[in-house]
């Protein structure tokens, strides 16, 4: 081709250009044979109602037919149009290969949701829908597939917890509903690990506030869904305002571990020259890799000393209920590096916080929900796995 005073760009441009024909007519050629199929297997499932088959006389003969009518299907393949489905004179058919008013297959309807909820935005998801049908898929499509996932959903929220759960982590994750006056509304999460050492997400929930009431209420749901005190451990959590009393309410009984990365940078948020918060990041964590409490402390101690000069204040800030970040050390040590932080829920919150952030903000609570839920369940089928 080269000879040919063809360019490189030129040839790749060409070679595409054929691939793409190439693929359109294998997926026309794909679609026209599961056209076929689909209608021999509806035509062979129609006569089996009625017990004859075209042109046949016989005694066992449930009906007679009454022409076609004809509808269109949105598949994996592409849209299949004019499906003709055959009519009985007076019983009424239904196909067991679709469902009354289904107009797309449900692998379709995955394969959309999956790209919604992947990331792409509602115009890169039409786009992505007519590389392989030429119907598109429109907003309101997209809104009732997700609609579809709330149903799953509901029963996720109801279902029992029967595990048996030694550790507890609780977060939350804002976001900004115009319909409460533009304001941010945290998402409540809950995640627990068994003594086998698998996470399980428990439940989530919009709240107004991360007030003790709105934790405690979350909290008491958990419970009685079956989350029992008298196996759980522990309850590592950020420290946000209420949630140690909602704790303190719900299971006074049970220990709770204050993050250590939340202590440690919620400290160097006081630092007076920002120049130097690498190193008294650095150094604060080390504390924490201490081999047991009373060495923890002597290396607090020493830290004190070496930035109380230059930053009081947030040295004063890393003391402070310094005891409640240390309580990950009553524990196997094998386990302290997953129970002293609230890492494990907050790298499940990632692809929450990945595919909403692009939202910017929902119009009201229920499609704010919607979409969390939505995210949820495919966290759950391993969509994102």
């Amino acid at each position: 081709m080269r000879d040919q005073g063809l360019s490189k760009s030129m040839i790749a441009k060409l070679w595409s250009e054929a691939k793409d024909y190439a693929r359109d007519e294998m997926n026309a050629g794909a679609r026209a044979r599961l056209k076929e199929l689909l209608e021999g297997n509806i035509l062979d499932e129609f006569e089996e109602l009625i017990r004859c088959e075209r042109y046949e006389r016989s005694e066992d003969r449930q009906d007679y037919r009454n022409g076609f009518y004809t509808r269109g299907l949105l598949t994996t393949m592409g849209h299949i149009a004019e499906l003709r489905i055959p009519r009985a004179r007076n019983m009424t058919y239904r196909s067991s290969f679709f469902r009354w008013y289904q107009r797309r297959q449900e692998g379709f309807d995955l394969a959309v949701l999956k790209c919604f909820l992947a990331g792409v935005s509602m115009r890169n998801n039409r786009a992505i829908a007519r590389a392989f049908t030429d119907a598109g898929v429109s907003a309101g499509t997209v809104s009732r597939i997700l609609k579809g996932a709330d149903r799953e959903l509901q029963k996720f929220r109801k279902r029992p917890i029967t595990g048996r759960y030694r550790f507890l982590f609780i977060d939350a994750v804002w976001m900004t509903v115009r319909k409460r006056y533009d304001r941010k509304s945290p998402v409540l999460f809950a995640l627990a690990i068994d003594e086998n050492g698998k996470k399980t997400l428990l439940g989530f929930k919009l709240a107004f506030q991360e007030s003790q009431l709105d934790w405690a209420a979350f909290l008491d749901d958990l419970r009685k869904r079956g989350l029992d005190d008298e196996i759980l451990e522990l309850i590592i959590h950020d420290g946000a305002y209420g949630i140690a009393a909602a704790i303190a309410e719900v299971f006074p009984y049970i220990r709770s571990q204050l993050c250590t990365e939340h202590k440690v940078r919620a400290a160097a948020a006081h630092l007076i020259d920002k120049r130097s918060r690498r190193a008294f990041l650095a150094q604060a964590r080390a504390i924490y890799r201490a081999s047991d409490v009373p060495e923890a402390r002597r290396r607090l101690d020493a830290f004190s000393e070496r930035w109380r000069t230059d930053e009081k204040k947030a040295v004063n800030s890393l003391r402070r209920n310094f005891g409640k970040t240390l309580v990950f050390m009553q524990f196997e040590k094998h386990l302290w590096c997953t129970v002293r932080t609230t890492n494990p829920i907050e790298r499940y919150q990632q692809e929450i916080r990945r595919r909403t952030d692009t939202m910017r903000s929902f119009s009201d609570d229920k499609s704010c929900e919607r979409i969390v839920n939505a995210l949820v369940l495919a966290k759950e089928m391993g969509m994102f796995d």
